[in-house]
């Protein structure tokens, strides 16, 4: 700093601004190079950026319209006619699975009866064996007495042994009978635990897959509603995302208002090195110049770190926005449960199992009629056989009628004879009261199995159908369900690999943008020496109202904040402008034209 000795006289003060001023012209010159220079090679970095933002703005308007695509899957007409259709197909199935219930309780009460009738066989199958020693001792006694009477009983033996070949019948009918009666039962007992097991199992399981579902039906539901709200959201964040853009834009349109500024300074600078060359531009000048100037720099340097700074947080607002609509997106799908598995993969598997439940209670129902038709064939058979023990009976009978009228004609001698056929007689009464009692109770059994036969056949072969309609439309509704599966899965990794390249390319330009630092570097470095150049003129002119005439300056002036500034300085005092960054009160921005450019851009 320039130090003058009080007395100086003026040839000396003339002498040392000589000598100064041609200081001055080599720093103006260097700062003028240096300043031309900054403003030329930040264009370039910034046209880069304005490249790189046309292509973050299609992309991230493609990850928007990708979102919009999704909620509009999810909550379209095709996803809630799939969801009313398995509604009704939940309630299809509920009572489907509550009527086969019933019939298999049903089937299973009446099996247990007809065990029951079965068992009351046993005491008349058991009578049959008493009737058939009884009836072979009264063969042989009767063979013991016709040979004690010799000719006279002539015919006796024969009666003899047919009474013993019936009763051998009546012992094997009356085993084959009781065999049957044993399997029947046995069949009966078995298909009983089947069913019964089986039923109680898918009964329960159904009825749980079905309240699950209905939980998930109502998780779905919930989800659609959501998606339905969220498509103003997605279309709120597209907007947001064309703002930041908007914003990215206006502040590199900053830029070039900045450019310019610097472009300015440094044509004053050259002016006033052209003046000192001259020696047009005193002391006084070149202060009152060099502070204005200042002023732009400073003014300058902060309207840029604004814009920078706006590009670089609207940029990673547009990440930032992009990976919140990601995420919100794939939350309103509801693509993911606490498991990690698939939503409607989860519910494809439960209905999935309700139908190979539902099909395997067909097949319960099918054997509940086989196991009837089993039923009536045996008991069919059983009265057969208890139809020729009947008949046996009656020949028994017949032969002890013909006994009791030999005897008759024998006379005394043959009165044992027919005391054995009278007994004969009883117990061919009893073999027919006998098979009466097993007949009785067959009739019922018959009865009760053509009943429930008739009823089973019916309704498994109604089950069957409806059960092959509900397949079948299970399908459908799972194939449709299973391509929305599909296609959002698609989408989602789609959208998701975009955001991540997306969010990861624009960290990579910002991390790139250097240009302000680079700038203020250049700017601050001007403003030093410019500082210093002040203060040394001001040793030689002070500063006084009216001294260094700055009006030719306003005729360069292009943007409204350049007169702001000039205007400011020269109201406030050079010397008070100097000391401290200025601060520029900013004009009413004006209303937006239709180009949308906002009170942002100057026009010039």
């Amino acid at each position: 700093m320039l130090m003058i000795p009080a007395g100086k006289d003026n040839k000396t003060q003339d002498a040392e601004f000589e000598r100064l001023s041609d200081e001055w012209s080599v720093v103006l010159a260097g700062q003028s190079a240096e300043l031309a220079a900054v403003s030329g090679t930040t264009e370039q970095e910034f046209l880069d950026i304005g490249g790189r933002l046309q292509d973050f703005y299609q992309r991230g308007l493609g990850i928007s319209g990708l979102a919009s695509e999704m909620v509009g899957e999810v909550a379209g007409d095709q996803v809630i006619g799939t969801m009313q259709g398995l509604g009704e197909m939940l309630d299809d199935m509920g009572h489907y699975v509550n009527r086969a219930q019933n019939e298999i309780e049903v089937s299973a009460d009446t099996l247990r009866e007809i065990l029951g009738l079965l068992a009351k066989v046993s005491d008349p199958l058991s009578g049959f064996k008493k009737v058939n020693k009884v009836l072979r001792m009264l063969g042989i006694s009767t063979k013991i007495e016709s040979a004690r009477l010799g000719q006279s009983a002539a015919g006796f033996d024969t009666l003899a042994s047919d009474v013993g070949e019936l009763s051998v019948q009546v012992n094997d009918k009356a085993a084959i009978i009781l065999k049957r009666k044993e399997e029947l039962a046995r069949t009966i007992e078995q298909t009983l635990t089947g069913v019964l097991n089986s039923g109680a199992q898918q009964h329960d399981q159904v009825v749980a897959i079905l309240d699950r579902t209905r939980g998930s039906m109502q998780a779905l539901s919930e989800i659609n509603t959501r998606c339905s709200s969220s498509v103003a959201a997605v279309s709120a964040v597209s907007d947001e995302v064309y703002r930041s853009i908007g914003d990215v834009v206006m502040s590199m349109q900053a830029h070039d208002i900045v450019r310019q500024q610097i472009e300015h300074v440094d044509e004053a600078l050259r002016d006033l090195k052209q003046g000192l060359s001259t020696g047009s531009a005193g002391a006084d000048t070149t202060a009152a110049v060099c502070e204005l100037q200042i002023a732009q720099l400073r003014h300058a340097e902060e309207e840029l770190d604004v814009a920078v700074t706006t590009i670089i947080d609207s940029l990673r607002e547009v990440a930032r926005k992009q990976s919140g609509l990601s995420a919100q997106t794939t939350s309103m799908a509801g693509m993911a449960d606490q498991t990690g598995g698939s939503f409607f993969s989860e519910m494809e598997k439960d209905i999935s199992v309700v139908s190979d439940a539902l099909l395997e209670s067909s097949k319960v129902n099918q054997a509940l009629c086989l196991a009837m038709a089993t039923v009536a064939q045996t008991v069919g058979e059983i009265a057969t056989f208890v139809g020729d023990i009947e008949k046996i009976g009656e020949e028994i009978k017949l032969i002890a009628l013909n006994a009791q009228i030999k005897s008759a004609y024998t006379g005394d001698e043959g009165a044992a004879l027919g005391v054995l056929a009278e007994a004969i007689q009883r117990l061919s009464i009893d073999a027919i009261d006998h098979t009466g009692a097993v007949s009785h109770t067959l009739q019922g059994i018959i009865a009760v199995t053509d009943r429930l036969n008739e009823g089973v056949s019916a309704e498994a072969s109604g089950l069957e159908s409806e059960v092959r309609g509900m397949v079948q439309t299970l399908s459908g509704l799972l194939q449709t369900l299973r391509q929305v599966n599909d296609t959002l899965q698609h989408s989602l990794r789609s959208m998701d690999g975009s955001v991540t390249q997306l969010s990861c390319d624009i960290e990579h330009v910002v991390a790139g943008i250097t240009v302000h630092r680079k700038v203020s570097q250049v700017l601050e470095t001007a403003i030093r020496d410019l500082a210093g150049i002040v203060a040394q003129a001001r040793k030689l002119a002070p500063a006084s109202p009216g001294a260094g005439n700055l009006d030719q300056l306003t005729q360069r002036y292009t943007m409204q904040s350049e007169r702001r500034i000039h205007e400011s300085l020269k109201a406030g005092g050079a010397r008070e402008a100097s000391a401290r960054p200025l601060t520029v009160a900013a004009a009413p921005p004006p209303a937006a034209s239709e180009d949308d450019l906002g009170g942002n851009v100057e026009l010039f």
